[in-house]
């Protein structure tokens, strides 16, 4: 008996998102399974559209209604058709993420951090919906998870997935919480490199004293995470310590 995996499958029960999209997910079928990460499933669901499932079930309307208000402010976020509960219709994005991108050519590292800060700075240009969660103070939308896994590189140019971290606050959080990702987050050996050289280039082209307030409380955030290990958060404790950032100034930054 083919599983769910290998054959389409109906989506039921669901109102069209909102009423704002023509399309409905109660007539779509989901076809395969074509991508999977630590949340989400993605399955084929026609020409040049996806339909992004969370995996434990719970909504992501609020997340696609990030996606839209970033698109409407000029960022390059996914085009989002259709969302209802768990499932969100949206277009299909193909081509290598940044760190694919980096693994396979190396000499391109140092292009990529630039990229990064480039793609913070246009989206410090959009003012975050009222109704967005803060994390600090300030009015500018904030992705939070912006790092070589979530930009694609289409043949139209980089694209920011996964939004399900958006919040709205100081811009300079943003950058923070990016210098965190590049500086902790697991990476091939191999690569380690490549890793240190995209983040070099990255915190040549952003305010890192702006930034560095923000550490903490960004570094707070990630070690609550459930998919922080032991390893992430001895990275983040070494970043803290060669940011010379004391126990005073961790308390301080908690506390803004």
């Amino acid at each position: 008996m083919p599983t769910p995996n290998q054959r389409g499958e109906d989506v039921t029960g669901r109102a069209a998102y909102g009423g704002a999209s023509p399309l409905n997910l109660a007539s779509m079928r989901v076809g395969c399974l074509i991508g999977s990460g630590r949340d989400c499933d993605i399955y084929e669901a026609g020409a040049g559209k996806v339909i992004r499932r969370a995996k434990d079930g719970r909504s992501l309307e609020r997340e696609a209604s990030v996606m839209r208000h970033a698109s409407r402010g000029g960022f390059p976020a996914p085009q989002v058709y259709d969302a209802d509960g768990p499932d969100i219709l949206m277009e299909r994005l193909d081509g290598p993420s940044l760190y694919q991108d980096a693994a396979a050519h190396p000499r391109r590292v140092s292009d990529h951090g630039r990229l990064l800060a480039d793609l913070l700075k246009k989206l410090s240009a959009v003012r975050a919906p009222g109704w967005l969660p803060a994390v600090c103070v300030g009015s500018h939308l904030l992705h939070l998870d912006l790092h070589p896994h979530n930009v694609l590189l289409t043949g139209d140019g980089p694209r920011v997935i996964d939004w399900a971290t958006a919040r709205r606050g100081a811009s300079a959080a943003d950058v923070a919480a990016t210098w965190l990702a590049l500086a902790s987050g697991h990476v091939d050996p191999a690569l380690r490199r490549s890793r240190d050289l995209m983040l070099a280039a990255f915190l040549d082209r952003v305010d890192r004293e702006a930034a560095r307030p923000h550490l903490t409380v960004m570094a707070d955030r990630r070690r609550t995470d459930r998919n922080a290990d032991n390893a992430e958060t001895a990275a983040i404790d070494r970043l803290l310590a060669s940011e010379h950032i004391t126990l005073e100034e961790a308390v301080h930054g908690r506390s803004t």
